[in-house]
């Protein structure tokens, strides 16, 4: 089984944020450290941006759901002509 499970490192010991399933009470298992920032969230810009930063970001935001609309464009066409291929 491969996982990635988010922890906390408290007191010298990793400590999951949620339960991990499929594994048993003092089982022992390998693990790959891999930190990373913290996403925050949109919301907490709130008011913290200037009208020309908040025009950069919308640019920006439009820009990545372009991509993952073209993405999701091929994809739909490459399911279609799989199965017309029959």
């Amino acid at each position: 089984m491969t996982k990635t499970v988010e922890v906390i490192y408290e007191e010298n010991v990793l400590k999951p944020i949620e339960p991990i399933k499929g594994i048993k009470e003092h089982e022992r298992v390998l693990v790959i450290l891999c930190s990373h920032p913290i996403k925050k969230g949109l919301r907490e810009l709130v008011g913290t941006l200037s009208h020309e930063e908040a025009e950069v970001m919308q640019k920006l935001i439009d820009e990545e759901f372009e991509k993952i609309e073209a993405q999701k464009d091929r994809s739909s066409y490459s399911s279609a002509s799989t199965c017309d291929r029959g």
